[in-house]
């Protein structure tokens, strides 16, 4: 079963959890930038639905730790946010993301987005 790291806000993420949880998904959580990288220390989840804002960073700024700590072993990230960011299709930000989604995200988008990585990251 394939493992899914939530990082959002109580609210935003307890209704992803719930979503994936349903679908059949092992699901951790983590509210914070350092949590993520707390988290990724002892369990390394095949994906990551990160928001862009965090209490003590950004999601860039972790996906870039991940990938720097990780090398290629770095999970897949998308970020989850209410406006989509200027620039997210550039190439620097692409190499450190594999998408985007609104932190609004329906069930059946949020479930299409997660299988879709997922198959492209071998699982």
């Amino acid at each position: 079963m394939p493992s899914i790291l939530v990082v959002a806000a109580t609210e935003s993420r307890r209704r992803l959890v719930e979503i994936l949880f349903r679908a059949g998904y092992a699901v951790a959580e983590a509210d914070s930038g350092e949590g993520v990288l707390r988290t990724v220390r002892s369990v390394l989840p095949d994906l990551i639905l990160m928001a862009i804002v965090m209490p003590d960073t950004n999601g860039l700024e972790v996906a870039a730790k991940l990938r720097r700590n990780l090398n290629s072993d770095s999970p897949p990230v998308v970020l989850l946010g209410s406006i989509t960011p200027v620039g997210i299709n550039d190439e620097p930000l692409a190499s450190l993301i594999s998408g985007y989604l609104d932190i609004n995200v329906s069930a059946r988008d949020l479930l299409m987005t997660v299988r879709s990585k997922l198959a492209t990251n071998g699982q």
